[in-house]
């Protein structure tokens, strides 16, 4: 037995140093079990939405048979009139970035200026581009693809949350992928892009999983302005917590523990967009700069619906082109959506004041250029279809196949016509 004198060889001592191709060998190991367990939950959770993805490609795919049958007849180019129009400045954005100042007129009027569209399309555009080579059109093409389908996969979840039935959400996302203006779509712009951070957005809203649903809100709000319906819906169901009551009787209020994160979440969400607005405002040296050139350059401001409804009575009841008296149809059975959707008690609250506010800043923004464009400024507004995906999900396979489907090939007549036939923005 050795004395407390005698030194004794620790246990650490005595084992060999490690080997670093072994520590290596583990990593790896531990790399690849976390990408095959991360690829089987992705498999397991995309498989329910899969008819719902494919459905969507399907129409994108019809959409574009139609723009080419419309090119061909028009002898005019086909692929590159996917990224005309607000795509031309998206594209410039993507490649060149934003202006530094805005230019003025000597009459003191802004020119057309790219600080009008949001930066989260372009510049996701730009780093697709970036990584994969492609141009700025085909990058494009590949974000506003890959986000569309996301966008399905989003609705597909927020139906089978709100309905409980897979056919019914299913044909929710598909009524969306056939929607009336969804062939921008299939185009440079970033509708789809937003609708996939609005779709799970709203789903992360109605579960209550509040810091997923600010992020969303932040992206929404980086994409396009109509992110104020997703901040709204945020700030209601934020509201709803507020007032709910304990076990005891007694409401939770603004200072409720089970308040703070979504009152925190609710503060938060509008920095995106609002965010954007107060960057332009910075160097257009006026604080309502982006107002200033949606008014004065592109024709666009709030007029509480009034031109809309003006339009609306012109196509109605004089002589025109056919395609803004469809237009006109078109808002009228939105509208008409909207209503029927919010007659049903069972859906949450934010979902339908997410639907309510967009389809309020799709009316009500005087837009006499781009009247025709009502059907995609109303794209968003996917609530509002709820009820008709129920009611169609007890039709006939068949006859809500072909109703899709007809849907699909009007959406990219109607876009194509307006592009090819009035050269102008769909």
């Amino acid at each position: 037995m050795p004395s407390p004198s005698t030194p004794v060889a620790s246990d650490t001592a005595a084992k060999p140093p490690a080997d670093p191709s072994s520590r290596g060998a583990d990593l790896r190991e531990r790399l690849r079990t976390t990408a095959v367990t991360s690829g089987r939950r992705f498999r397991t959770a995309v498989r329910p939405a899969l008819p719902a993805i494919v459905g969507y490609l399907i129409a994108r795919a019809i959409n574009l048979v139609v723009l080419a049958l419309m090119a061909r007849s028009a002898r005019k180019p086909f692929w590159s009139m996917v990224g005309s129009w607000d795509g031309e400045w998206f594209r410039d954005i993507a490649d060149f970035g934003y202006v530094d100042k805005l230019p003025v007129s000597p009459a003191g009027k802004p020119y057309w200026v790219n600080v009008e569209f949001f930066p989260g399309y372009p510049y996701l555009v730009r780093v697709v581009s970036n990584i994969t080579g492609l141009s700025s059109l085909n990058a494009g093409m590949l974000v506003t693809l890959v986000s569309g389908a996301v966008g399905a996969w989003g609705l597909y979840a927020l139906g089978r949350e709100l309905t409980g039935s897979h056919r019914a959400a299913t044909i929710f996302a598909l009524l969306w992928a056939a929607a009336p203006g969804s062939m921008v779509l299939t185009m440079v712009y970033s509708e789809a892009l937003f609708v996939a951070f609005a779709s799970w957005g709203l789903l992360a809203i109605i579960r209550r999983q509040w810091t997923t649903a600010l992020v969303l809100c932040l992206l929404a709000g980086l994409t396009r302005n109509t992110a104020f319906a997703i901040v709204a819906a945020l700030g209601v169901a934020a509201l709803q917590v507020v007032l709910t009551r304990r076990d005891d009787g007694t409401r939770v209020g603004l200072l409720g523990r089970e308040a703070r994160r979504p009152i925190v979440a609710t503060v938060l969400a509008p920095l995106g967009v609002v965010g954007f607005i107060v960057w332009v405002g910075v160097i257009g040296k006026r604080w309502d700069a982006w107002f200033w050139v949606q008014d004065k350059a592109f024709n666009l401001r709030f007029d509480f619906g009034v031109s809309t409804v003006q339009w609306m009575n012109k196509y109605l009841t004089h002589l025109g082109r056919p395609i803004y008296v469809v237009c006109t149809f078109v808002i009228l059975l939105s509208v008409a959506l909207m209503v029927w959707s919010f007659r049903n008690r069972k859906v949450p609250l934010p979902i339908h004041v997410y639907g309510g506010i967009v389809m309020f800043l799709a009316l009500t923004t005087s837009n006499g250029w781009f009247f025709q464009s009502k059907p995609r400024f109303m794209l968003p507004a996917f609530t509002i279809s709820l009820p008709l995906a129920v009611l169609m999900a007890r039709w006939p396979r068949k006859v809500a196949g072909v109703l899709l489907v007809a849907g699909a090939v009007f959406s990219g007549w109607y876009v194509a016509y307006l592009v090819y036939v009035v050269d102008t923005n769909p």
